[in-house]
């Protein structure tokens, strides 16, 4: 639901990388962990079957600078049937920022700054209450500004323009005191590297850190690719274009964009960027320390804490883990390093309901050995196997399971406890606690639409952003929704089911005139909120399998169901040999 990256969300992606999935190896969890090769037909297999259900993207997997995986996978244009490859260019959001802070370090190690330096230095007309704040604090987010100063990121905003209005708004919190994740900060930055260079910030990035670390096909527009090069962003089935289109105007990346996000580049400058990261050819010694070293936790449980354009952590297996990811709601990339072993995984998504976090996850997984699911094959469906299938179900609890039959797919949508653990995980079986969440949830969402956050706040335990904040960027959500989707209509609890590390999420569907949303509450044991999420509403596919079997297949959790859908009639095949007839309503 927040809209920015706060409330522990790279502690939550660490969630999903330190222990085994529900499923299964290929031929069993190894004994060792496995050789390139094995990881290399591994990923392939698992990627290869995400591409048969919509997924498009590239994967990078690096072992001590050499790559072992580096591929992409589906349509970099649907359209024109363009697929994607090594050459697609995608889009890298708010990893942009790392980029930013190693052109800052690179201007200090040139002796033309210092992080320590305020930012009066730059602007003399900075207002008393900001004049002090530091380089350093703009780097990691506690310097107290909003996030955002444009109502989106193609606003024409001049430099001078954006600089004025983060200058006149009042500061969240007293520099230096709190994290408060500010996109503004970064942009911020990027006017201070076009100060000090006298260059407009693609061209000073430019020679500053890319041509460096020896990419060359990594900028805004700049490198002028070709345009069948660059992947096609799709919501909701709908083609949404290129981030390439939108900044072609002159002036453009704007500034609500520049300097902390919307760079697009290439796995195989992504490759040299991992290079980069681990000799001097863009930085030192020193100056790569102090890029990676975290210096205030990003969420009120100290999971991970925030450096210069990066999150670092320790996983639960104690692997260091340097990440960050960005998206805009339809490109998602994730960057994680784990510094230690010597393996980075990169991996982005063009699909709005196919993201790449948790496909990140699942790929760590297979580097180091550990469990995971693999989606379930595809298989022809019988003929005639559709009729008779789209109609409305009832479960035991009342919940109700809505299959539908469109252009020779079947959807399945559950709203109810039971039927939303069962397409969630095969089971019947509710975690505990599950109504007391739901019921939770509910409250806390009619409270949000009146525009009452307090039981949110509350949910959010001590340490979480201040009241402010979260009424401030639950407003934007919510007039982004009101613009996409017109008018509020019904908000219904779909239910609460286990994630990948046995954590418990409670998803509801808030229903527009034009459609529909979700949100997404991950909670503690305690049951307080550690992670939220707002994703547009998808609705869950049953794929035909081998046996004349029906399943679905949950990404985030590698959990699915199992139908057989014969007469008019579903039987849930459940754990245990067990099967559960849902009868269909009238």
């Amino acid at each position: 639901m927040l809209l920015s990256r706060t409330i522990v969300s790279a502690a939550a992606l660490a969630l999903g990388l330190t222990s085994a999935l529900p499923g299964q190896l290929p031929t069993g969890k190894p004994s060792r962990a496995p050789n390139d090769s094995e990881i290399t037909a591994r990923v392939d297999e698992y990627m290869a079957r995400l591409a048969g259900r919509g997924y498009t993207g590239g994967v990078l997997v690096v072992r001590d600078g050499t790559p072992i995986v580096m591929r992409s996978y589906g349509m970099a244009n649907v359209a024109t049937g363009i697929r994607a490859d090594t050459a697609t260019v995608y889009s890298l959001g708010s990893i942009t920022k790392q980029f930013t802070a190693a052109a800052i370090l690179r201007l200090e190690e040139l002796g033309k700054l210092r992080t320590t330096d305020s930012i009066g230095r730059f602007f003399p007309e900075a207002p008393p209450d900001k004049r002090a704040i530091t380089l350093h604090q703009l780097l990691t987010h506690t310097a107290g500004f909003p996030s955002d100063f444009s109502p989106t990121d193609y606003e024409p905003t001049t430099r001078a323009e954006y600089v004025r209005r983060m200058f006149a708004a009042p500061l969240r919190s007293a520099p230096g005191t709190t994290f408060s994740y500010a996109n503004s900060g970064y942009s911020l930055l990027a006017a201070i590297v076009e100060i000090v260079t006298a260059k407009e910030y693609e061209a000073a990035l430019t020679d500053l850190v890319l041509r460096p670390a020896g990419m060359l096909e990594t900028g805004y527009t700049a490198p002028h690719w070709a345009p069948s090069r660059i992947a096609h962003g799709y919501r909701d089935g709908q083609d949404w274009g290129t981030i390439v289109d939108r900044i072609s105007k002159p002036g453009a990346p704007y500034w609500a964009q520049r300097g902390n996000g919307g760079l697009q580049t290439t796995l195989g400058d992504m490759l040299q960027w991992d290079g980069a990261l681990n000799d001097r050819r863009m930085l030192t010694d020193s100056s790569r320390r102090k890029f990676m070293t975290g210096y205030v936790n990003e969420g009120p449980l100290g999971r991970s804490q925030y450096a210069y354009g990066w999150a670092v952590m320790r996983t639960a297996t104690g692997r260091k883990l340097v990440t960050h990811n960005g998206g805009n709601g339809v490109y998602v990339a994730e960057l994680l390093r784990f510094v230690d072993d010597g393996i980075t995984v990169f991996v982005t998504s063009t699909v709005s309901e196919h993201t790449a976090t948790p496909v990140a996850a699942v790929l760590t997984k297979i580097v180091f050995g550990d469990a995971y699911a693999l989606p379930p094959e595809h298989a022809a469906a019988a003929s005639g196997a559709l009729t008779g299938i789209a109609g409305r179900y009832a479960l035991p609890d009342g919940s109700r399971l809505t299959l539908r039959v469109k252009d020779g797919a079947v959807q399945a949508e559950a709203v109810g406890q039971m039927a939303f653990q069962l397409l969630a995980s095969g089971d019947t079986v509710s975690p505990t606690g599950a109504a007391e969440l739901n019921a939770s949830a509910r409250t806390i969402v009619e409270a949000v639409m009146r525009g009452d956050v307090r039981p949110l706040r509350r949910a959010l335990g001590p340490g979480g952003p201040d009241s402010s904040e979260v009424a401030e960027q639950e407003a934007e959500l919510l007039a982004s929704r009101l613009e996409r989707f017109g008018t509020l209509g019904a908000i219904e609890v779909l239910g609460t089911a286990l994630g990948p590390e046995g954590e418990r999420r409670t998803t509801e569907r808030i229903s527009f005139s034009d459609g529909a949303a979700t949100n997404l509450y991950t909670w503690d044991r305690a049951g307080r909120i550690i992670d939220l999420g707002a994703r547009p509403y998808a609705q869950t596919e049953l794929l035909a399998a081998p046996g004349g079997e029906w399943r679905t297949y949950d990404e985030r959790s590698g959990g699915g169901a199992r139908f057989i859908i014969t007469d008019g009639s579903v039987t849930a095949l459940l754990p245990r040999n067990e099967r559960l007839r849902i009868d269909r309503l009238p």
